[in-house]
């Protein structure tokens, strides 16, 4: 009975493109990705051991903390929202076989994560396993899924709604990899940081399996301080599972009295056009505030990108200019594509698929007002961040930002969003499910960020993958505000602003013979 369920939650699992993509293909991209930016190069002529030695095992820990705690809790709360966690405690299939079911399932996603990077390693980069260390290897990591897949029960028992379990599952674990020594490997973080990252688990994991498969070392492998800490979370994250977890989702509180008395009577006639964007933009602005996910990573995340990069590599050169002003251009251009790219694309996929577009045809509202409601929405959130993110920038690294450079910014942002958004609507004009949208568009941006210098990687890209970036608009976004933002001035960038331009057109021919046939 529980290899049934246990087959049947990872078939689910592989049915949903973007959980799987973050899961186990993000881990094996950002090693791709790593590896063609910073080399294989030998470190060591006696033995051949390769740089990849060190970066494939962390990425195997990101992987399997992915799939343990942030898939399993996001999961999770998706089930208990929709009441199918309430509908299985109801049939004679045991409670404890349906966790079962979950825990398995996840630790079948977690094993295939690593076998995978493990392979790639292997085949590609040379890895080399290190026998000797095996079973402390496969302790440590049994002991790692299992202090995840317990602190995943923790925050589905304490968290109520899918949305702040989604925020904290992805967000929370991205920002402790930050300071983990995950996807900053070997940066020298400032020392209040270091602490908070010794703190959390996911630094002793990514350390213990870094040192299993280090050839340079000596010993079994086994790390009694880095089990401990992982035994201590494990077991305090499953005690707060049991105390608190609930089959159906807590009731929420209502406010209706206290909305319905400020509640403003409509005015009778037909809306002025301005009236109706206005009333769009405000609900796709109360849909972002609610969706704590997304606001997490359109406003947030590159604020805690700027801040926490420019801190530990404050002092480097990027592209000719400060790091600090390369992550404020970089960050722009990031909050530029999430906003306008994957934000437009799944909102609008969603409401197809609940049947509101189909809804709305049957209303006075026209459709350019929906379209532009949810463009105005992104960006007014992309200049607010923007103004965040320089805020940050000014105040914490001495970034300098005259005057005459807003309208620069003002110019890429629009440009930028306009030529987004018109890439979000043709993937809602090709794909019909909303999570195939979600998968279509973080699948194809986030690769582009890491050739696009948005993502900084550490080292000269190969030229195919400059190559890529070139071609593509988001490099031209970020070089345009770079150049923008550059104290020491430079040309202004006609040549980014019209490829970005020329992009913008042939999106919207393609979508214009699309919607017209």
């Amino acid at each position: 009975m529980i290899g049934r369920l246990v087959w049947h939650e990872t078939r689910s699992f592989f049915r949903t493109p973007i959980a799987a993509g973050f899961t186990v293909a993000m881990p094996l991209l950002m090693a791709v990705i790593v590896g063609a930016a910073v080399g294989n190069q030998v470190v060591e002529p006696r033995t051949g051991v390769r740089v990849m030695q060190f970066v494939i095992p962390v990425m195997a820990v990101f992987g399997v903390a992915q799939g343990c705690f942030g898939a399993l809790a996001i999961h999770l709360a998706d089930l208990r929202d929709r009441g199918w966690l309430k509908r299985l405690r109801g049939t004679p299939v045991p409670a404890w076989a349906v966790l079962a079911g979950l825990v398995g399932a996840s630790l079948v996603i977690a094993a295939a994560t690593v076998a995978v990077l493990l392979v790639v390693g292997v085949v590609f980069y040379d890895l080399q396993m290190v026998w000797r260390t095996l079973p402390a290897l496969l302790v440590t990591l049994l002991l790692g899924a299992f202090c995840f897949t317990a602190l995943g029960f923790a925050v589905v028992a304490l968290v109520r709604s899918a949305a702040a379990v989604q925020l904290i599952g992805t967000g929370l674990l991205l920002a402790l990899a930050f300071i983990s020594d995950i996807i900053l490997i070997g940066a020298r973080l400032p020392a209040w940081l270091d602490t908070v990252g010794w703190v959390f688990p996911l630094r002793h994991l990514g350390n213990a399996v870094r040192d299993d498969l280090n050839p340079f070392l000596t010993g079994s492998g086994f790390y009694g301080d880095h089990l401990a800490v992982l035994a201590a979370w494990g077991i305090g994250g499953a005690a707060v599972a049991v105390w608190r977890f609930r089959w159906e989702r807590p009731p929420a509180r209502t406010t209706t009295g206290r909305a319905a008395r400020g509640r403003v009577a409509r005015r009778e006639g037909r809306p002025a056009p301005w009236r109706l964007l206005a009333g769009q933009a405000g609900h796709a602005v109360i849909r972002l505030r609610r969706d704590l996910s997304t606001a997490f990573f359109t406003v947030i995340l590159p604020v805690l990108l700027l801040a926490l990069i420019s801190l530990i590599f404050g002092e480097a050169r990027v592209s000719g200019v400060r790091l600090p002003v390369f992550m404020l251009a970089a960050m722009i251009t990031y909050t530029v594509g999430v906003a306008s790219y994957v934000n437009i694309a799944e909102a609008v996929a969603g409401d197809r698929e609940r049947g509101v577009l189909k809804r709305l045809t049957g209303t006075p509202l026209p459709r350019w007002a929906y379209h532009a409601g949810y463009l105005t929405t992104a960006l007014l959130v992309t200049v607010a961040t923007a103004i965040v993110l320089a805020l940050v920038a000014a105040l914490g690294y001495d970034v300098t930002i005259e005057p005459a450079m807003i309208p620069g910014m003002l110019a890429a942002i629009v440009l930028g969003g306009a030529c987004f958004a018109v890439f979000g609507a043709l993937v809602v004009a090709f794909v019909t499910k909303q999570q195939t949208a979600n998968a279509v568009t973080l699948g194809t941006f986030l690769p582009l960020a890491f050739v696009s210098d948005v993502f900084v990687i550490g080292g000269e890209l190969p030229g195919v993958l400059r190559t890529i970036g070139d071609v593509f608009p988001l490099k031209h976004i970020s070089h345009t505000l770079l150049a923008v933002l550059d104290p020491a001035g430079r040309p202004w960038p006609w040549t980014d602003l019209a490829v970005v331009a020329a992009w913008t057109l042939a999106g919207g021919a393609v979508l214009a013979l699309k919607e017209g046939r």
